[in-house]
């Protein structure tokens, strides 16, 4: 029999929920954007709403004083101490518990020989993998100037097909070019347990090959930052890195270069560049670090963001077609922003971003900003900005490409 505790109080994990028909009434699938927990619970709109109180403030008795001035009905302690118990084995509660089982998976992850590059595994095949990129890296174009040394990119971090012109665009200037001994990739924290920098040690494998991380560069960036990696599972299931990494195989070879892979946090938000949780390395100090590491090597190394701007439309939480109005409005926002990042000004660019809330959702703030910073001595070329729209589903993401060069 389950224990009813009123004093508990429960708070769930980041979940997403997805409407379904069930039985002739709209039912909601609770995922775990993560993917840490596999199982799926299904609950109905009452339910949802108690999970609003799951929130780590609310004790279970002020869940059901809640339930009861919403509903105008008591809920038995029990069926409560059900759904609590259900979320629990279900690993979308956190706690104890859920600590432990991340823990399990962060040894598992550490001991792994290497990370997989989970995007190749959505083509039919490794020779299917390479004939779409080397198609998209061909419609691109390289700017050409005497003397110009590129230092670093903004690409996107869609899946192919979607942010291509923008793909195409940045790694133009990389195509034809000596590999670097390293390269940066700085990715967006999607689902990760991190407010802070994540880094991981872990090698990147593809159907290409394996690239490895270069332990040492890492290992200076924490000398004056302090620790990255407490939060490496992140990496796990993260596609924004590993996007680059595919392409950045293809053009070199997987062994002719290392990575130094790190996840950045959104500094748009009420705290900054400060980790909103209060644990972890300032991203403001992390950009520092990045620029003075740089700055005390003489081979070359190589900066990359792999950053989309907003997201927008119904299934994004706004009210309102994507018509041409809501689509340049929006452009007109993000174009904003990238005046910034030509002028390679980083707090601008936040700041501007930041605006009002950030209200078209722009993700990769973070990685666009610290990679600004670490490269604040160079000139920047924004090369193309693209949205793509999906009327069927009412969701649109923008992106763009720049460079930075001597």
């Amino acid at each position: 029999m389950l224990v009813y505790d009123g004093t508990a109080k429960p708070q769930i994990r980041p979940v997403q929920a997805y409407p379904v028909e069930q039985d002739g009434e709209t039912a909601f699938v609770l995922v775990d954007p993560s993917g840490w927990a596999e199982a799926t619970i299904t609950v109905n709109r009452e339910a949802l709403f108690l999970l609003g109180m799951f929130d780590g403030v609310h004790s279970l008795d002020d869940i059901r004083a809640g339930y009861l001035a919403q509903f105008g009905k008591l809920m038995p302690s029990e069926t409560l101490a059900s759904v609590v118990e259900g979320l629990r084995q279900a690993r979308l509660l956190g706690g104890a518990d859920f600590l432990g089982y991340y823990n399990e998976l962060l040894e598992a992850y550490r001991a792994a020989p290497t990370r997989p590059v989970q995007y190749a595994q959505s083509f039919e095949s490794p020779e299917q993998l390479k004939s779409d990129i080397a198609e998209m890296l061909a419609q691109g174009e390289r700017v050409e100037s005497s003397g110009r040394r590129v230092r670093g990119i903004v690409a996107p971090h869609l899946d192919y097909p979607r942010g291509g012109p923008c793909y195409a665009a940045a790694y133009a200037q990389l195509v034809n070019t000596p590999a670097p001994k390293r390269v940066i990739i700085l990715g967006t924290n999607h689902f990760g347990m991190s407010a802070s920098v994540s880094a991981t040690g872990k090698a990147f494998e593809s159907p290409y090959g394996t690239t490895q991380v270069d332990v040492d560069f890492l290992e200076r960036l924490e000398a004056r930052c302090g620790d990255l990696r407490s939060h490496e599972l992140d990496h796990a299931r993260e596609h924004s890195i590993e996007l680059q990494v595919l392409i950045c195989q293809h053009i070199w070879g997987s062994d002719a270069f290392k990575i130094v892979p790190a996840l950045c946090p959104d500094p748009c938000g009420p705290t900054g560049t400060a980790p909103w949780s209060g644990e972890g390395v300032d991203l403001a100090d992390f950009a520092s670090a990045l620029r003075d590491v740089l700055s005390e090597h003489d081979d070359p190394s190589l900066v990359i963001a792999g950053a989309d701007l907003s997201h927008f439309g119904r299934e994004f939480g706004d009210d309102r077609d994507l018509d041409d109005v809501f689509c340049r409005e929006v452009e007109e926002r993000d174009q904003a922003a990238l005046v910034h990042v030509a002028a390679n000004g980083p707090t601008d660019f936040v700041a501007t971003v930041a605006r009002n809330e950030n209200p078209t959702r722009v993700c990769s703030a973070g990685c666009i900003f610290t990679a600004m910073q670490a490269l604040d001595d160079a000139k920047v070329e924004v090369l193309r900005y693209h949205q793509t729209v999906d009327p069927e589903t009412q969701t649109a993401v923008s992106c763009a490409a720049a460079v930075f060069y001597n």
